[in-house]
């Protein structure tokens, strides 16, 4: 008996405590309570009013799909709008300035309570499921729907929650003022609605290609496998980004981030590089280095917001032979360490790209596309955020802090997108369509490298030449960068001696 007891106690020791203490408040709580009750009520209303105006039910097809479909529709809003809410409310009380002190002065380690709190509230979204699953089955009796499609996509829009929750807690987890979280609380929303309706109108696409008669083939699980590996990979970067937000600013956040995307774009890229030998088709590596692109475009706004000096304690951790400091420059913290590790990986990605087009048969026009995409965001990319390191550091010095240069970073990319096309536009307004006079109104908008592929070599070159002005510009930083990359000379141990008298 003591000894079960004590098996007993290290499980509960063991346990992590942000996961009870989260689960026992929202199980005591009414909020939660409530919402489960008005969920059933809905529920409950929603499939007898489909049951008693629908007149035809016993003849129609696809009742039950259209069933479901209002089922999962109902299921979903709910889930994506109270769940990350409310996680996000929860970890944000606790981020904000009052209580700050205590979420650092823990021994909880950072990713115990990010895990913890992510953990609760896909435990209260199983709840949310479980309450609706009964109800969404029952459309199987009403039929159109068979139970292997109503499985895949419950377990789609559980994906699609988690996603969400992820993005709620990295969002709460953002060291900010209440007015600036506001903000960025309306920015989220207005990216869960279009993700609201992708879901559903997805969801709907494959019922209607009848999803459950084809789980036996790899026509459905090769693109199944890939998206959940992409979803996967997006959940596991907002943790990791979460725990160094909450992460005291005197440690390393930087390398587990880093350390996690180059293990994701090397993962993707083999698996990618597989999946297109395999099918003889570039899709899947076009795919991944389109999108580790993207991530290395946004990487470069967030790492000129890191700080320029490094703490004697991430200091100390620094190699002190200069073979093993050169890569590790690349992973700690620092801006301009973000900035080359930015563009190390943009280099790589664009040499994986121009190995596999260089292979047997490889080589078609879709690749090169991929390729300049790859290079160009990388391009602008840099020269956007050095662009903000300039403008902070010679014109903004006084008012403006380091963590605020990704912000002027975005600003500038969002008048260099848009203000050239309007000056073009307004200057050449009612003349006939020109496309010559359209790609000279885009330069600077990285988005438009796909407008005409005649004028791709242009915007390459205006970014490149932009990119080596700036870098010229920031010499002086990166240098003080690197000359403050080193670890702090070893003091002389003190020798205490004695004399015998």
């Amino acid at each position: 008996m003591k000894e079960r007891a004590g098996i007993l106690g290290r499980i509960d020791d063991a346990f992590n405590p942000i996961v009870v203490k989260e689960l026992r408040q929202a199980v005591q709580g009414k909020f939660v309570a409530t919402v489960l009750i008005v969920l059933l009520v809905i529920q409950i209303t929603a499939i007898g009013l489909i049951i008693i105006n629908s007149d035809d039910i016993s003849t129609r097809f696809d009742s039950g799909r259209n069933a479901f479909m209002i089922l999962q529709s109902i299921m979903l809003a709910i889930c994506l709008l109270f769940v990350p809410a409310y996680t996000a409310f929860r970890l944000g009380s606790e981020r904000s300035d009052t209580n700050v002190d205590l979420l650092f002065i823990t021994t909880i380690k950072p990713r115990a309570i990010i895990g913890g709190k992510i953990f609760a509230a896909l435990m209260i979204t199983v709840l949310i499921f479980s309450a609706c699953m009964p109800f969404m089955v029952f459309t199987y009796w009403l039929r159109g729907i068979d139970l292997p499609s109503i499985f895949v996509m419950l377990a789609f829009s559980f994906l699609v929650v988690a996603a969400a929750v992820h993005l709620a807690t990295f969002i709460a987890s953002i060291g900010a003022n209440r007015v600036f979280k506001i903000l960025l609380g309306v920015a989220a929303l207005c990216i869960l609605f279009p993700v609201f309706v992708s879901t559903l109108t997805f969801s709907f696409s494959l019922l209607m290609t009848g999803v459950g008669s084809r789980l036996n083939s790899w026509t459905f699980w090769g693109p199944a496998l890939a998206t959940v590996l992409i979803l996967l990979t997006m959940i596991g970067l907002l943790f990791f980004m979460s725990v160094a937000l909450i992460t005291p600013i005197s440690a390393n956040r930087a390398l587990a981030v880093r350390a996690y995307v180059m293990t994701a774009w090397l993962v993707g890229g083999v698996t990618g590089g597989v999946i297109s030998y395999v099918n003889t088709d570039n899709t899947a590596v076009i795919v991944w280095s389109i999108l580790s692109a993207s991530v290395f475009f946004l990487g470069f706004f967030v790492a000129v917001s890191e700080r320029e000096g490094l703490g004697s304690r991430v200091l100390r951790k620094i190699p002190r032979t200069t073979p093993l400091r050169l890569p590790a420059f690349f992973l700690f913290s620092g801006g301009a360490s973000g900035v080359a590790w930015c563009c190390l990986m943009c280099v790589l990605t664009l040499i994986w790209v121009r190995l596999w087009k260089m292979s047997a048969g490889r080589g078609d026009s879709h690749l090169r596309d991929a390729m300049v995409w790859v290079g160009g965001l990388g391009l602008y990319g840099f020269c956007y955020s050095m662009t903000a390191v300039f403008l902070r550091t010679t014109l903004l010095a006084k008012w403006l802090s380091a963590k605020f240069t990704g912000l002027v970073a975005l600003f500038l990319l969002a008048v260099g997108s848009i203000v050239p096309y309007l000056i073009g536009y307004l200057i050449f307004f009612g003349s006939p369509a020109n496309s010559e006079r359209t790609a000279i109104s885009l330069l600077s908008n990285p988005f438009a490298l796909d407008v005409d592929s005649g004028f791709r070599s242009v915007f390459l070159m205006f970014a490149g030449g932009w990119a080596l002005i700036i870098a010229l510009l920031n010499l002086g930083w990166f240098h003080r960068a690197i000359a403050g990359f080193r670890p702090p000379e070893a003091k002389e141990p003190v020798e205490v001696f004695s004399e015998a008298r």
